[in-house]
């Protein structure tokens, strides 16, 4: 699991990139989960409904169930939470379990931000990161407009994956020789 205190352990440069001009993370607390609980909700209201999952208390027992303050970043601008992010240190890769930005706040260029972010330190611990988007989702192309790849597609999510030139290059090269 990724925690909050780790984040400095990836250079000045990753430091420098939690304050932007006109926003900024912190780390979230357990006080925090009705802020970000609402967020998701007002966020993923209309891809909950076209796939299908229209059972709000549910869906929001179901995060509270998994909700982990020590994983999860706010993004703030003045003194409005925008949105959150989720992110775990897996063993082989960075699992970015959410991102969900309020409806005002999208389309500003933020998540890009957030993933650049994000980019760097998988890059920085030689890991790709993996998440899930539902099947009906306007993510999926973001995700993909910003270099993911689809690697995994169930009928309940798919599955994407970024991998850094420097990963890539890596795993192409340790990958056995083929024999004529």
């Amino acid at each position: 699991m990724m925690k909050q205190d780790e984040i400095g352990k990836h250079g000045k440069d990753q430091q420098a990139l939690l304050k932007r001009p006109s926003w900024r993370l912190e780390p979230a607390n357990s006080a925090d989960f009705d802020l970000v609980a609402d967020i998701r909700q007002q966020a993923m209201k209309d891809n909950m409904e076209a796939n299908g999952l229209f059972d709000h208390a549910l869906y929001r027992q179901s995060f509270k169930d998994s909700f982990d303050p020590a994983s999860t970043w706010k993004i703030i601008e003045e003194s409005e939470v925008l949105g959150f992010y989720v992110l775990w240190n897996k063993q082989d890769h960075l699992y970015l379990e959410r991102l969900y930005f309020h409806p005002k706040a999208q389309g500003r260029g933020i998540g890009a931000d957030i993933l650049n972010i994000l980019k760097q330190q998988a890059t920085a611990q030689n890991k790709p990161i993996r998440l899930e988007v539902l099947p009906q989702s306007r993510a999926n192309a973001f995700y993909l407009r910003h270099g993911f790849e689809l690697i995994e597609e169930r009928e309940e999510e798919k599955v994407y994956e970024w991998k850094s030139c420097v990963i890539a290059q890596l795993m192409e090269s340790w990958a056995p020789a083929q024999i004529p």
